[in-house]
C-alpha cells in the first residue's frame, strides 16, 4: 500500500451513508446527464428541421459520426462532452448536499488532489500508448492515413485539453470514486467494490457504437480490463489521482492521435485507420502496458498488493486527526 495511507476507502466515513442517499445521488447524476445532453439534442433537432437531407439521430447512435447530424466534428464533440459536464456538476453538488462531505473526498480521504501524480499518470500512459502505436505503425504503415486538419486540429486540441477532462473526470469520480467507495463501505471488501464497479463500468460502455461494429465479447473484454486497471490503480494507490491522469491520457490519445471507424469519439485526429480495428490486438497491447505501468508504480510508490485483501475498516486515528485539522 502507498506509504502515505490516503484512506480512499475510508472517505465515506466523513459523511452520511444511508442507502437512500446513494439512490438520490444516482438520480441526481442521471438528471445532470440529461440536462447536459440538451444542447446536443437541440442542435440535432435544429438540423433536422432545417431541411438538410441525411440528418438521422438513429444513424448517429449507431456510428457516433457527427456528420449524420449535419454537425462539424469539433462542434459535435464539444456538445457531446457537455453531457458529462452536467453529470459531473450534479455529482459533486449531490455528494456535498446528500452525503454531507466535500466532493474532493471522492479522490482521497483528505480531499487534496496530487497534481504531480495526475500529471505522471497522464504523461506516462500517453507515452506508452504512443510507443505501442508506433510499433504498429512501423509494422504495417499502410493501414494508417495521416491528415492534418489545420485550424480544425487546433480547435480539437483546445477541446481535448480543456473540455475532454470533464468527461474522463466524471467517469473516474463516479465509478472509481463515488461507486467504489460506496460499495467498499457497504460490503467491507475492496475486491467486491473493485469487481462490481468494474462490471458496471464495462456495462455502461456496451452502449458505445464500436460494440456493434466489432462485437460484444472483444469490446467488453477491453472495457472490463480498462475498468479493472483503473480500479486497481485507485485501490493500490489509495487515491484517485493516477486513474484521473491515465483515463484522460487514454481519451486524449484517441481523440487527438488515432481514430478508427465507429469510435465513440469521432474527431479530426492526426491518424485514422484504413482497416477495421484489430480489437484482440488492442486488448493484448493494453494488457501488456497496463501490467508494465502497475509494476512500475508498485516500485515507485511502494505499493503492497496484499492491501487489496484487507477489509475496509473505520478511519485510523491519524486520518481522524487530519479530518479534525481541516474542520
Amino acid at each position: 500500500m502507498n506509504g502515505k495511507h490516503n484512506g480512499f476507502f475510508q472517505a465515506p466515513y466523513r459523511g452520511k451513508n444511508n442507502y437512500w442517499r446513494y439512490l438520490v445521488v444516482l438520480l441526481a447524476v442521471m438528471v445532470g446527464y440529461f440536462i447536459g445532453q440538451l444542447p446536443l439534442g437541440i442542435a440535432a433537432l435544429l438540423q433536422m428541421n432545417s431541411g438538410k437531407e441525411g440528418v438521422s439521430i438513429d444513424e448517429f447512435q449507431k456510428t457516433a459520426d457527427f456528420s449524420v447530424l449535419g454537425l462539424d466534428a469539433n462542434l459535435g464533440l464539444f456538445l457531446l462532452l457537455l453531457s458529462f459536464a452536467g453529470a459531473l456538476i450534479f455529482l459533486c453538488a449531490a455528494t456535498k448536499l446528500f452525503h454531507r462531505r466535500p466532493w474532493q473526498t471522492l479522490i482521497s480521504y483528505s480531499g487534496r488532489l496530487n497534481w504531480r501524480k495526475i500529471g505522471f499518470g497522464f504523461s506516462a500512459w500517453l507515452f506508452l500508448c504512443i510507443v505501442v502505436e508506433s510499433y504498429s505503425y512501423f509494422s504495417d504503415p499502410e493501414i494508417y492515413e495521416f491528415h492534418f486538419a489545420g485550424m480544425q486540429f487546433v480547435i480539437l486540441l483546445v477541446i481535448a485539453f480543456f473540455v475532454l477532462p470533464l468527461q474522463t473526470s466524471f467517469e473516474e469520480l463516479f465509478f472509481r470514486g463515488w461507486m467504489m467507495q460506496g460499495l467498499g463501505f457497504m460490503s467491507g471488501s475492496k475486491i467486491v467494490a473493485l469487481l462490481i464497479s468494474t462490471a458496471l463500468f464495462a456495462g455502461i460502455h456496451s452502449l458505445n457504437p464500436e460494440v456493434k461494429t466489432y462485437g460484444y465479447a472483444p469490446m467488453m473484454m477491453y472495457y472490463f480490463q480498462a475498468g479493472l486497471f483503473l480500479g486497481l490503480l485507485t485501490a493500490l494507490d489509495d487515491s484517485l489521482d493516477l486513474a484521473l491522469g491515465v483515463h484522460f491520457a487514454t481519451n486524449f490519445y484517441a481523440a487527438v492521435f488515432f481514430n478508427y471507424e465507429a469510435a465513440a469519439l469521432q474527431t479530426h485526429s492526426l491518424f485514422t485507420s484504413e482497416e477495421p480495428l484489430n480489437v484482440m490486438g488492442v486488448n493484448l497491447s493494453f494488457l501488456i502496458i497496463a501490467v508494465i505501468f502497475i509494476f512500475f508504480c508498485k516500485h515507485l510508490y511502494k505499493w503492497n498488493f496484499n492491501s487489496l485483501f484487507r477489509p475496509v475498516g473505520t478511519p485510523s486515528d491519524r486520518l481522524l486527526d487530519t479530518d479534525n485539522e481541516e474542520d
